[in-house]
């Protein structure tokens, strides 16, 4: 991608997370992800990117990079259509070192989350349909390569975008096993988290939140949750039918439900445990932090 990295070190050397309008290079923000920030610069028009300031040293951030990749290319070999992507390594110090990850910019009303709200049921059915027939193609891919390689896939609506064809867009996390081993280092999730809580959560959610997107039910039950959050409940019993009857799964809304109670508290207390860190690097540690955090996240 036609990227002046050099512009990108300069909004890095610069970078107060907590004021990101105070940059000399000019940026907007325009999502969160888990782990991540999205922005787009003004001076890269056509473009977004995903800061991840989770590595520990250039080493660290090569390795993602180079799986990052790797799962790109997987998802494409099933038959995933992504939009044009990249990803840059960017050293501020000797002890932050951040990967971006670029993107082709799709317009905002293609996205899934967008398009299910500004289009008819009838509509946003058929974008479900053709997300669960991509999804159905991990699976089968997985099948061929039992033991050799697995993928995951996070399936929430907003990671997917109807820009005359359809696009997976969040390949920021590389999930996938090789030989039956897992790829992605687990404690990178936990690198954004505050050192107090990084117990409590490798402990009782970690596991869970790396397995979901491996198993067919977890994901489907993900993507219909995910319309609680998306304000279109009302879409869940269809998309449930959908489901049932187009895969192997069969899906409850009693399960639905208890499923989107359990993750909007993980993620909840995850956000927390960062705002509290957030705060004792302001006020006790008198250090800047170096996460660009939402003030809050519908859920």
């Amino acid at each position: 991608m036609n990227v002046d990295i050099n512009l990108l070190e300069k909004f890095e050397q610069n970078l107060d997370p907590q004021n990101i309008e105070a940059s000399d290079v000019k940026v907007n923000l325009i999502g969160f992800g888990e782990i991540s920030s999205i922005i787009e610069i003004e001076a890269i028009p056509g473009i977004v990117f995903k800061r991840m300031p989770l590595f520990k040293d250039e080493e660290e951030a090569l390795e993602y990079k180079v799986k990052h990749e790797k799962y790109c290319s997987l998802l494409e070999e099933i038959g995933i259509a992504l939009p044009e992507n990249d990803a840059f390594i960017v050293k501020r110090d000797s002890k932050i070192t951040s990967l971006y990850i670029a993107q082709t910019k799709l317009e905002s009303n293609s996205l899934g989350n967008k398009y299910i709200l500004n289009h008819p049921e009838k509509d946003s059915l058929e974008l479900f349909r053709e997300v669960v027939r991509s999804i159905e193609k991990v699976w089968n891919f997985n099948k061929a390569n039992k033991g050799k390689i697995e993928m995951a896939i996070d399936s929430q609506i907003s990671n997917w975008a109807k820009n005359g064809g359809l696009y997976y867009i969040d390949t920021s996390t590389p999930l996938f096993k090789l030989n039956g081993v897992e790829q992605l280092n687990p404690e990178l999730i936990l690198a954004s988290a505050p050192s107090f809580g990084r117990a409590i959560i490798r402990k009782f959610f970690l596991d869970d939140v790396m397995s979901r997107y491996y198993d067919p039910k977890s994901v489907y039950i993900d993507l219909i949750a995910n319309l609680y959050k998306e304000k279109k409940s009302e879409l869940i019993p269809q998309l449930i039918d959908l489901i049932n009857k187009e895969t192997d799964v069969s899906v409850t809304e009693k399960e639905v439900l208890d499923y989107y109670k359990e993750d909007k508290f993980i993620w909840s207390l995850f956000l927390k445990l960062r705002k509290i860190d957030k705060w004792l690097f302001k006020y006790l540690y008198r250090k800047q932090y170096q996460y660009i955090l939402p003030d809050k996240i519908e859920r």
